[in-house]
C-alpha cells in the first residue's frame, strides 16, 4: 500500500505491506526519488512492479499527471514521467501497455476517454531503475553521491510487535503548491488516447457511480445507482481492448436491486467473478444490524 491521506489531511509518500500469511505489517526500506505524496491515486502490479499513477496532493489539492514504479525486487523507486493528469481514475497493464479510464480532470470532468501508454521496448520500464536518479526540478542541489528525496521525510519509525502505526506522521508530504508544478519528461513510449462521445453502448461517466475493474484485455463498467439516478437506468459495459469497442452486457434492472447504495467492487483473482459492496439507502427494521446498518454483498 503506497501513499493516502491521514487524519491531518496529510498526504503520505511511504510504502507498508501487509502479510497475509502472518498478519502482520511491515515497512521496507526503499531507494531511490521518493514519489510526491498523494491520495486518489491509481496503483496496479505487473511483472514485480508497482506502477504509480495521477492522484492529488499539496494544499491546493494539485492534479498529479505523473507514472513512475516501485522495483519489487529493489525495492527501488523510477523516477517520475509525464502521462495523464487524473484522480479517482483506474489503471490496468495489459498487452505491454499502461491504460487509464475514467476520474476526473483538474478541470473536475468526469474523463470518458481512454488513455494508454506502450512500454514495450522501452529500457526505461523493463529493466530495475537506477538508483539516486532524481528529477532535477524537484530537488534542489546536493554533493556529488549523495542523493536525497525531493521533499524533505520525517525519520522513519521503528515497527513494534503489533505492526505499523498507520496514522504515524512519517512520509508525510503536503508543501506549497509551487513546488509541486515540476517539468519531469513526458514517458517513454507512445501515448494514445480515445475520447468516447456518445452511443447506445456508451456509459456516460457524468451518471450514476462507475466502477471499473479489467480481466483479460476487457475493462467492465459497473454504472451504478446514484442520487439523481435509479436503478433501472443503470447498466453494465464492456470495453474490448483489442477492438475498442463498448458493449452493453446487462440493463440496470437485471443488476442492480432498488434502494441499495453501492460503495466498492472487486474481482477474483481468476477474473470471472466480480462482488459489489454496500447498503440500504433507508434500511428499515428488518435490516438493521449491531452497529445500525447491514453491508451487503451483490
Amino acid at each position: 500500500m503506497f501513499g493516502g491521506e491521514n487524519e491531518h489531511r496529510t498526504y503520505l509518500s511511504d510504502l507498508i505491506i501487509f502479510d497475509l500469511q502472518t498478519a502482520h505489517w511491515t515497512k521496507p526500506s526503499v531507494s531511490g526519488p521518493i514519489p510526491k505524496g498523494r491520495a486518489r491515486h491509481a496503483a496496479v502490479l505487473h511483472e514485480d512492479k508497482l506502477f504509480i499513477v495521477g492522484g492529488i496532493t499539496g494544499r491546493d489539492s494539485y492534479v498529479l499527471d505523473d507514472i513512475c514504479y516501485l522495483d519489487l525486487k529493489t525495492y527501488t523507486w523510477s523516477r517520475a514521467w509525464r502521462f495523464v493528469a487524473r484522480f479517482d481514475h483506474s489503471v490496468y497493464v495489459w498487452d505491454d501497455r499502461v491504460w487509464i479510464f475514467g476520474g476526473l480532470t483538474p478541470d473536475m470532468d468526469k474523463g470518458g476517454d481512454l488513455w494508454w501508454l506502450d512500454l514495450k521496448g522501452n529500457p526505461a520500464f523493463e529493466s530495475s531503475p537506477h538508483m539516486g536518479s532524481f528529477d532535477r526540478s524537484t530537488s534542489s542541489s546536493r554533493s556529488a553521491g549523495s542523493p536525497r528525496a525531493p521533499y524533505s521525510l520525517s525519520p522513519s519509525p521503528v515497527v513494534g510487535a503489533s505492526g505499523y502505526a498507520a496514522n504515524s506522521r512519517t512520509a508525510q508530504v503536503n508543501p506549497p503548491s509551487f513546488q509541486l508544478k515540476s517539468y519531469a519528461p513526458t514517458a517513454p513510449g507512445a501515448i494514445s488516447s480515445l475520447k468516447f462521445t456518445s452511443g447506445p453502448n456508451i456509459p456516460s461517466q457524468g451518471q450514476g457511480s462507475h466502477f471499473h475493474l479489467y480481466s483479460s484485455g476487457t475493462l467492465l463498467d459497473f454504472q451504478t445507482p446514484a442520487a439523481t439516478m435509479t436503478s433501472n437506468l443503470c447498466s453494465l459495459s464492456a470495453l474490448d481492448l483489442n477492438f475498442l469497442r463498448w458493449q452493453k452486457l446487462a440493463e440496470g434492472h437485471e443488476v442492480f436491486k432498488a434502494g441499495y447504495r453501492w460503495h466498492y467492487c472487486t474481482m477474483n483473482e481468476e477474473g470471472t467473478k466480480a462482488w459489489l459492496l454496500g447498503c440500504p439507502t433507508e434500511p428499515g427494521a428488518a435490516d438493521l444490524g449491531p452497529n445500525g446498518y447491514e453491508e451487503y454483498l451483490r
